[in-house]
């Protein structure tokens, strides 16, 4: 449920900013929280989460509300704000303790580009840097501390970066068998090192080969505040990920970042974006002549179809990633292999059903439905050993959510609560969203009290979230 706005400011809203709550509430973001408007955003959805409340603010609700074009948000938003201490609207003209209005002298009134025009230029920029000069991008890139501490072990530029590649390759499984949260904190430490040794680095070879490895790391930094639901910190690294790419001429590496900048608008429900970063992915995919990389983008495409309703396009890109997956050879790189374990790739499929089953209408709506849990099953059926756990967490999902829209209530509960057994493993804000869909799905299926106790569970879930036991990240990466 997105909540809407209510009572729009007619008036022109650079005006509305200078006098109305707008003002107030940017100053307290700005000044008092000291965050951007896209964090604002989601410390209010963070709030929602606690209250029980489904609620879906984004960058452009913050914007509308802070330039005027919304002056009074409805009661479920007021209540929120109110609870992170934001300004009340009710008391515009007399100001609460604490949201003071700005001394003049420390204000800067000017909008702020909105989250549309923001992703615009980023794309544009995106756009330039894969056919030219990645140095376009350096405003986008997230500031890390050049004050590393020295390299760990050994003195040799390759031991170097042979410790790097196997950190990396053991936070990327750690990444896909416990969820973000696990490996974010300690892939920023070892991205920060990353980049002191690259600034060291001396003689081409040397210096071609660390690019490649930060890129790879910057990569994962930013799948993992991905999956962990930070898409601002993730926006940042994955652009730090193609900068380091480009520079690299990593072509592979080019277009499985914008892959994952293309899932980032994904889940940030702007289909229309993350179909330009899939299509522009596919560019350097084929210049690396990697059919791994440009099936996985058609299969991304696939999905951002279904979210726009468009089932001939979605059948269209799901028949061409088929294609390229069939002309994969042996050689698969660490950033592309695991979309191609046992299962995976069908198991795309079932949520890219299930997505186009929210749009479609009539007889399709079930068919598609229908579609998902069966992909689903047939995915956890071809799972093999090293298959992630997160993966396996998503169909059992896939799988709840679909029985329950069916009305299969015995079958949702089931894996409902097979799914609620394996978030000990997972701490993932993406499994969080899934949960989510899946105790909707429960709520509107049937009155039954084993349904009511999945929802209960959920609930918790989302209360208290899930902490993976497995957290000797340190302890991996020293024994790298």
């Amino acid at each position: 449920m997105d909540v809407t706005d209510t009572e729009p400011d007619q008036s022109d809203p650079q005006a509305a900013a200078l006098s109305s709550w707008g003002r107030y509430l940017r100053t307290f973001r700005r000044t008092q929280l000291g965050l951007s408007r896209s964090d604002f955003a989601e410390l209010v959805n963070e709030q929602g989460r606690r209250q029980g409340i489904n609620v879906a603010c984004s960058e452009r609700h913050v914007a509308r509300w802070e330039l005027g074009e919304v002056n009074r948000p409805n009661k479920t938003y007021r209540g929120l704000l109110a609870a992170i201490g934001a300004p009340d609207p009710a008391t515009i003209g007399s100001p609460t303790p604490s949201s003071p209005p700005p001394p003049p002298h420390h204000t800067d009134l000017r909008p702020e580009p909105d989250e549309r025009e923001r992703e615009t230029t980023l794309l544009e920029a995106l756009a330039t840097a894969v056919v030219g000069s990645p140095d376009i991008l350096t405003p986008w890139l997230p500031p890390l501390d050049q004050g590393a501490s020295e390299a760990p072990l050994g003195n040799t530029g390759q031991f170097d970066l042979d410790f790097v590649r196997s950190a990396t390759a053991r936070l990327r499984e750690v990444d896909q068998s416990h969820g973000g949260s696990a490996v974010a904190e300690s892939a920023v430490n070892l991205l920060t090192l990353t980049t002191a040794l690259l600034a060291r680095c001396r003689g081409e070879a040397r210096e071609h080969s660390m690019l490649i490895a930060s890129a790879d790391l910057a990569r994962l930094v930013g799948w993992a505040f991905h999956d962990v639901g930070d898409q601002y910190r993730a926006r940042q690294y994955a652009t730090l990920a193609l900068f380091f790419a480009r520079r690299a001429g990593a072509d592979s590496l080019v277009a499985s970042t914008l892959y994952v900048l293309g899932r980032i608008n994904l889940i940030e429900h702007d289909p229309r974006t993350a179909l330009r970063m899939f299509q522009l992915g596919q560019m350097p995919a084929q210049d690396a002549a990697s059919s791994g990389e440009s099936a996985r983008l058609y299969a991304n495409e696939a999905w951002a179809h279904a979210m726009m309703g468009d089932a001939n396009r979605m059948r269209f890109a799901l028949g061409r990633a088929e294609d390229e997956i069939a002309r994969v050879g042996d050689l698969i790189d660490p950033w592309t292999r695991v979309f191609f374990t046992p299962g995976e790739f069908t198991g795309m499929q079932s949520v890219i059903h299930s997505e186009y089953a929210l749009t479609a209408s009539g007889p399709a709506v079930e068919r598609y439905t229908l579609a998902a849990v069966e992909g689903a099953q047939a995915s956890l059926a071809a799972s093999a050993p090293g298959r992630p756990a997160r993966s396996i967490l998503f169909d059992n999902i896939t799988i709840a959510t679909g029985a329950f829209r069916l009305g299969q209530i015995g079958e949702a509960v089931s894996f409902a609560n097979a799914s609620l057994a394996l978030t000990s493993q997972v701490d993932s804000g993406r499994v969080a969203d899934r949960l989510g869909r899946m105790a909707q799905a429960a709520t509107l299926s049937s009155p039954r009290s084993d349904v009511k106790d999945v929802c209960h569970a959920v609930r918790q879930a989302l209360d208290t979230g899930t902490r993976t036991p497995h957290s000797p990240i340190e302890y991996q990466l020293a024994t790298a």
